[in-house]
């Protein structure tokens, strides 16, 4: 096919599934290298596969605006038309600060796909597949996941911390154990998460289900996906992050709250957090805030695997009140 033909065609299959102004040429894009200047309209063409580029992605920084991922792209798959994510090759390192720690952090997208390979057909994580593009980059084709984040979900709930905890957290919670048995199962394979967050469980619309997303990052540190897991349920029976700052600083807490806090009380890795969560509100059952107990600074001992979470947070939602509305 010549160019004036293959230009016709690729506007034809685009407006199939888009109702978008083209103006000059469509560029056709095979290596991927310079991913900066891969733009809105651009075909991404692998193995002979078009994808139409929509824009980049952004994800959510915690109060701040959200943060394009110029290595990450929006794009229609033009064989179906069906909604994915472009996971272009992007070798960023830094170093984590987490509590003490300085833990060397690095994307590996080999690692990404070989979680996909593992999990494909499994429901507790995101979907999709690997090819090279010309210049042997290894891109990840993500299915799009249509729903809101953990984060979001929660913080839009809008209820206040009883209604909540008594209401939601249960249903919550049981979801969660079924995403820590997810993580487990990687590291039975010998992979890791590698960047456990709020943000980086979908709940799926539709289903409800609770489902991974996010798996390029890496780390050499085994124990790095236990202290995500920890961070999310400290979130979760939180309603969101609870520092030590907002306790002194508001009038929600009583001044003998605000007393009873010491250094002991915050996360080991966050030491702004406030992790024994039970003192901030006391209907919170013993069993399940032991789990938080096992994050602080002043824990006698903290979680070895994974499989040890679960069992405690098991047990702990067993005895809470059977209010829960999914």
């Amino acid at each position: 096919m010549n160019h004036d033909a293959e230009q016709v065609q690729l506007r034809k299959r685009i407006r199939e599934f888009v109702d978008w102004k083209l103006y000059g040429m469509i560029v056709v894009v095979s290596d991927t290298s310079n991913f900066m200047n891969i733009d809105r309209g651009n075909i991404v063409r692998l193995h002979g596969e078009d994808y139409l580029i929509r824009g980049d992605m952004y994800e959510p920084r915690f109060g701040l605006q959200d943060q394009p991922k110029f290595w990450v792209k929006r794009a229609i798959d033009l064989s179906d038309g069906s909604d994915k994510i472009l996971k272009l090759v992007f070798h960023e390192k830094f170093v984590s600060h987490i509590g003490p720690l300085s833990v060397p952090c690095y994307r590996d997208p080999i690692k990404e796909a070989n979680v996909l390979d593992l999990v494909s057909g499994d429901r507790r994580f995101m979907h999709g597949f690997s090819v090279n593009d010309d210049a042997d980059n290894n891109i990840r084709i993500i299915d799009f996941i249509k729903g809101k984040t953990l984060y979001q979900h929660i913080l839009e709930l809008e209820l206040p911390h009883e209604e909540y905890f008594h209401t939601e957290v249960p249903g919550i919670l049981q979801n969660l154990v079924g995403c820590f048995q997810a993580i487990q199962f990687l590291h039975d394979n010998e992979l890791n998460h590698g960047d456990i967050r709020n943000d980086h469980i979908i709940i799926e619309k539709g289903t409800g289900a609770f489902r991974w997303i996010d798996f390029d990052l890496t780390q050499d540190y085994s124990d790095f996906d236990i202290w995500g897991l920890g961070n999310i349920v400290n979130f979760v029976i939180g309603l969101g992050i609870r520092s030590f700052q907002e306790v002194y600083h508001t009038d929600i807490y009583s001044q003998k709250v605000k007393e009873s806090l010491t250094p002991d009380d915050a996360s080991a890795f966050f030491k702004y957090r406030v992790m024994n969560l039970q003192k901030l509100f006391p209907y919170i059952p013993d069993q399940l805030n032991n789990v938080l107990m096992h994050y602080t600074l002043g824990a006698e001992e903290f979680y070895q695997t994974i499989d040890e979470l679960i069992n405690d947070l098991e047990a702990a939602i067993n005895v809470m009140p059977t209010t829960a509305t999914g």
